[in-house]
């Protein structure tokens, strides 16, 4: 779901924005999938039922398919779930994992705290979930979530189709919208993400960064000169495999 914290400036504001995947970017995780774990755990699942959960998205994942398709897949799993106890546990979730300590992506973040102190508008851009993603992002400060957005039916129930995927394509076309909104010249923005299908996003704006060590992006990095930032969580946390 779309949400910002502010208004920003007026389109023509020549506005600087830095733009960021979340999942293995910002945080060392899938957001998606650890809202699922724990909305099992709280019926008393010991780990198998997560796996049965999971088993056919990792063959799918493995198979070479777009990740746009394993999305799918999992909205469809998911079918006749309430959004709204979603958004609840979410919230709930990340209460918990705050606790416990959030593997945020040491390298990443402390990039997006240099960028909120020069006063660059921040945006999340995500192919996750709003229901386990506004509380990263809330937590973050950031200004603008762009995300994935699963379909609903009239009680607000997932219907197991999605009205829009924020993969590949659909990422750059978000980030030109944004860079039109903000009256931003795409040459003074940033972006930063972690997977060759950011490609696209990474090569709109005037300084992409790559975060972690994807083989194929950190080769397009090198061939094109962009900067490469580590992959490693904050001390004391680990990340988290789906």
């Amino acid at each position: 779901m779309t949400a910002e914290r502010h208004d920003g400036a007026p389109v023509g504001g020549g506005r600087v924005i830095a733009f960021f995947d979340v999942d293995e970017t910002l945080v060392a995780m899938k957001n998606p999938f650890e809202l699922v774990r724990y909305r099992l755990r709280r019926r008393g699942d010991d780990g198998a039922a997560y796996e049965d959960f999971v088993r056919p998205l990792r063959e799918l994942a493995l198979s070479g398919v777009e990740p746009v398709e394993v999305s799918r897949e999992f909205y469809r799993a998911l079918a006749g779930v309430s959004w709204f106890e979603l958004c609840d546990l979410g919230r709930q979730w990340y209460a918990d994992l705050s606790e416990r300590g959030v593997p945020f992506v040491a390298s990443a973040v402390a990039a997006l705290r240099e960028h909120q102190v020069r006063g660059h508008v921040t945006v999340a851009v995500s192919g996750a979930w709003s229901a386990s993603l506004r509380p990263i992002t809330d937590d973050l400060g950031i200004d603008l979530v762009l995300c994935t957005e699963p379909e609903l039916d009239q009680a607000g129930r997932l219907t197991g189709g999605v009205d829009r995927a924020m993969f590949g394509p659909a990422k750059a076309r978000a980030v030109r919208s944004a860079l039109e909104r903000y009256g931003a010249d795409p040459r003074d923005c940033h972006a930063y993400a972690d997977d060759s299908t950011d490609e696209d996003m990474l090569r709109l704006v005037g300084y992409p960064t790559v975060v972690g060590d994807n083989r194929a992006l950190t080769r397009i990095a090198a061939d094109e000169g962009w900067r490469v930032l580590p992959g490693g969580t904050v001390p004391g946390t680990e990340r988290l495999r789906v």
